[in-house]
């Protein structure tokens, strides 16, 4: 060792004092520090994606780095902390145990498997919250493009460590040029943050909802003409003209031969899923016997059936039937399912294509096609009719799903017999659609 002395004159307010000051030099002793690799530098982006924020899920975390440094990267590290720097603490319910034996490696010039493992070594020490991956890929990583590695199954933190669902935890990333992670090995360090969040509950709620109208329409076919929706749907009765035994007056009955030129509809919209039924009942009229069919209001009719010179028109009842001039009926039918005006979902009559189902006994012409009767037919009719007088509701069409601006076009028809007394005669229906939820 050598001894210093230097000789210091220190002004001072008495006069000049004289110092020694001595340093001892302890020759080739010199400080040594050692920290670690302290050229390790910081990984240059990172991230972490996490495939589901909720706490305490399994899922997948996506780790995607930048290298800092040209190196080989033979190893890597994550370590689950409550904090970014300093004492490292787990985040409560967080661990990597459940992990399987490899990962999946994106943009690295070997994507070799990462092979997980919990026993650790050296600098990887052996905790739920740590996680070291092992690559055997001696290539030198550049800082061009971002390397991904993703792994599955790692439980996220229950959200206790801040005594909140929305919980912010790190993920400390280290890299290694060998998998034994020493720590004179470390290339790069950085940290990423994430969080745990609640989910969000989004409610909403649709109601129960039923569109059904009676009206008359204009219309005469079955799907080239687009009927009115509901809110359109207007007029209370047609007309099936001046009455005559030489024929049968089949709706629409033309202007000149009394008539309006007017069909019925019955049009139905619904979200019933388990679907609806559309029902009619015969207005029961003032007068005696036979009140719901086509009579003259308040009169005296006979109760026995088939009786031809009293004011009502007898009706055919609810087994299907034709019309043949002369041969006093009254009855109904459903000529078409029109379905043009339908939105919600492919729908064709033609095809058959449609939810509302006609019943047999007010089904027209018994399949798909749209019925030839119209205004005055001469001989019989083509299409089937029925009516039931009683006032007992009858079935007329059924839906077993959703429905959706279905129209029925309701064709009705009569004829008197030659002694059928004068008069005015009406026939009224109520008509009610009861949808299923």
């Amino acid at each position: 060792m050598r001894q210093h002395c230097i000789n210091i004159l220190v002004q001072t307010r008495r006069g000049l004092l004289l110092l020694a000051a001595c340093l001892i030099v302890a020759a080739g002793l010199t400080p040594i520090i050692n920290a670690g690799n302290a050229s390790a530098a910081q990984v240059t982006s990172r991230s972490l994606a996490i495939g589901s924020g909720l706490p305490s899920a399994s899922t997948t975390y996506t780790f995607g780095l930048v290298p800092g440094t040209t190196a080989a990267i033979q190893g890597l590290k994550f370590q689950a902390c409550t904090a970014a720097i300093g004492a490292c603490t787990a985040p409560t319910g967080f661990t990597f145990t459940g992990v399987g034996a490899t990962g999946t490696m994106v943009g690295w010039t070997t994507n070799g498997v990462a092979f997980a493992t919990g026993a650790g070594a050296n600098d990887c020490i052996t905790s739920a919250s740590v996680l070291c991956a092992n690559r055997t890929a001696a290539t030198a990583e550049t800082g061009a493009g971002v390397r991904t590695v993703a792994f599955t199954t790692i439980t996220n933190p229950s959200g206790a460590s801040c005594a909140t669902v929305n919980c912010t935890f790190f993920i400390r990333m280290t890299t290694y040029s060998t998998n034994t992670y020493t720590v004179v090995s470390i290339v790069d360090t950085g940290t990423v943050a994430s969080s745990t969040t609640q989910s969000l509950t989004v409610n909403a709620t649709i109601q129960e909802t039923l569109t059904f109208c009676i009206g008359a329409t204009a219309i005469d076919d079955s799907n080239t003409t687009t009927p009115p929706i509901c809110s359109s749907v207007s007029g209370t009765s047609l007309s099936l003209g001046t009455l005559t035994s030489a024929d049968v007056s089949v709706s629409p009955v033309s202007v000149p031969n009394g008539g309006d030129a007017n069909n019925g509809i019955a049009e139905l919209s619904t979200n019933a899923t388990n679907g609806a039924t559309v029902t009619y009942d015969a207005t029961q009229q003032a007068g005696t016997n036979h009140r719901g069919t086509l009579r003259v209001a308040g009169a005296t009719c006979n109760a026995s059936a088939g009786i031809t010179n009293d004011q009502c028109i007898n009706a055919i009842g609810t087994t299907q039937g034709t019309l043949t001039p002369g041969t006093e009926a009254y009855g109904m039918t459903i000529a078409a399912v029109n379905c043009k005006a339908t939105t919600a979902y492919a729908c064709s009559f033609t095809g058959g294509t449609y939810h509302l189902t006609r019943d047999t006994q007010y089904d027209g012409t018994g399949g798909n096609t749209y019925p030839t009767d119209a205004n005055l037919v001469g001989t019989t009719t083509n299409a089937g009719y029925a009516w039931d007088e009683t006032g007992t509701p009858d079935t007329i069409a059924t839906a077993a799903t959703v429905v959706d601006k279905e129209a029925l076009i309701l064709k009705f028809a009569t004829t008197p017999n030659i002694v059928t007394p004068a008069g005015t005669y009406t026939a009224q229906a109520d008509f009610v659609a009861t949808p299923t939820f």
